[in-house]
C-alpha cells in the first residue's frame, strides 16, 4: 500500500506542478507538511516523493529555504480533455472505437473531444495547438506530418494509432507485416499456390508498399508470385463518398468481380476489411461456391461478427484503443511527450477446416 501511495502521489505532484498549480519555474512550493494535508498522505510520504521529483529535476529543495520549482511549467491551462482526430463516417469501426475511448477517459475522470479531420485541421496544425486539450490521439490514419511536427515543436503529448515513422510521433499499432507473413506461411503449408490478398488502397505511410513487399517476398520464395492476386484498388473515403453506408457491401462486390475476371481463380483469399459474406454471395451470384474453390482467411477488428468457420487474424480494436490511451495519459502525467511506441500482436485462430 505504501509503495502505490507513494508513486500515486508523485505522478500527481508532477502533473500539477508542469501544469502551473502552484505557479512557475523558481516559485516556492508549499511546505512539506501543507503538502502531506493537500495530498492527504504521511509526511514520510511526501518527503519520499519530493526527494524523487528533485532527482527528476522537477523540484529544488533547499533545506529550510523550501522546495522549489525547477521544471519548465506548461503555459497551457489544463482542460481534463483529450481530443480524438479521426476520419470515421457513422461505420461501427469509429463508433466503438470512441465510446470505448470515452470509457476509459471516464475512469481518469476525463472528457473526450470528438473531431473529423477535414481539411481545416489537416492542413492547418496550428489550430490543433491552441485547441484546449490536454493531448491528443489520431485514430484512422488521421495524423499527418505537418501536425506531428506543430504538437511536438509546441511539447503537446500525442498518439498515432497508426505507425508513422517519424521521430517525434509516438504510436500504437498491430504488426501487420509480421502477421500478413504469418499468415501467407499458413495458407501456404495447407498447399494453397494462388494466394489472392484484397483490401482498400491505404494512401498512408508505407503500409500498402510494406504489405505488398512482405507478399511478393513470401511468395516469390515459394515460386507462386502473381501481381494480379494482390488487388487494392479504391480507398475506403473514395468508396464511401460513391456508396454511403453500403459502401462496405459495395467494395466486397467489386473485389469478387476483379477476382472473377482472372483467368484462374486463386485457391485461397485473404480478406481485410472487407466482408467475407458479401464475397461468397457474390461469387454465388456468379454460379461459384468460393467456399469448395477456395481458403478464406480473414483480417478483422470486430472480433464480435467473426464467423468461425473460417481462419482469421483477428486485431482487437478494444486493446488497440486501451494501450493508445494508457499511453497518452502517462504523458499528460508525467509532462513527457515520448516518443514511444507499441507494436501489438494480433490473434491468430488458424484453424484448418
Amino acid at each position: 500500500m505504501f509503495e502505490a501511495k507513494y508513486t500515486d502521489v508523485v505522478d500527481a505532484l508532477r502533473f500539477d506542478i508542469r501544469n502551473g498549480r502552484f505557479g512557475g519555474r523558481n516559485v516556492r512550493l508549499p511546505s512539506f507538511r501543507e503538502l502531506a494535508k493537500e495530498y492527504n498522505v504521511s509526511l514520510v510520504t511526501i518527503s519520499k516523493a519530493m526527494n524523487f521529483l528533485q532527482q527528476e529535476n522537477v523540484v529544488d529543495i533547499q533545506g529550510t529555504r523550501g522546495a522549489f520549482i525547477k521544471a519548465d511549467v506548461s503555459a497551457r491551462p489544463r482542460s481534463n480533455d483529450i481530443a480524438v482526430i479521426h476520419n470515421f463516417i457513422g461505420d461501427w469501426e469509429g463508433l466503438h472505437a470512441i465510446e470505448a475511448l470515452e470509457s476509459y477517459a471516464r475512469e481518469k475522470n476525463m472528457g473526450v473531444l470528438s473531431l473529423k479531420a477535414a481539411e481545416s485541421i489537416q492542413y492547418l496544425p496550428e489550430l490543433l495547438t491552441k485547441l484546449n486539450a490536454d493531448g491528443f490521439i489520431f485514430m484512422h490514419s488521421s495524423l499527418t506530418e505537418d501536425t506531428a511536427l506543430a504538437l511536438s515543436h509546441a511539447h503537446i503529448p500525442f498518439v498515432s494509432f497508426n505507425r508513422l515513422d517519424l521521430d517525434c510521433v509516438s504510436w500504437v499499432d498491430y504488426d501487420n507485416t509480421g502477421s500478413f507473413a504469418g499468415a501467407l506461411k499458413f495458407l501456404l503449408s495447407t498447399g494453397c499456390r494462388r494466394i489472392a490478398h484484397i483490401d482498400f488502397k491505404v494512401n498512408f505511410g508505407n503500409y500498402q508498399a510494406a504489405l505488398h513487399a512482405v507478399y511478393r517476398k513470401t511468395l516469390e520464395e515459394a515460386g507462386c508470385f502473381d501481381e494480379r492476386l494482390f488487388i487494392a484498388r479504391d480507398t475506403r473515403g473514395e468508396m464511401r463518398r460513391i456508396f454511403g453506408q453500403q459502401f462496405l457491401e459495395a467494395a466486397s462486390r467489386r473485389a469478387a468481380r476483379d477476382l472473377l475476371e482472372l483467368p484462374e481463380l486463386p485457391d485461397a483469399i485473404i480478406i481485410r476489411s472487407f466482408s467475407g459474406e458479401v464475397l461468397l454471395d457474390e461469387f454465388a451470384r456468379h454460379g461459384v461456391d468460393l467456399e469448395k474453390k477456395s481458403r478464406l482467411l480473414l483480417a478483422l477488428e470486430d472480433i464480435q461478427s467473426y464467423p468461425e468457420r473460417f481462419p482469421a487474424l483477428l486485431f482487437p480494436y478494444r486493446e488497440k484503443v486501451r494501450a493508445g490511451f494508457d499511453l497518452l495519459y502517462k504523458f499528460i502525467r508525467t509532462g513527457s511527450c515520448g516518443p514511444e511506441c507499441i507494436l501489438l500482436q494480433p490473434v491468430e485462430k488458424f484453424v484448418v477446416r
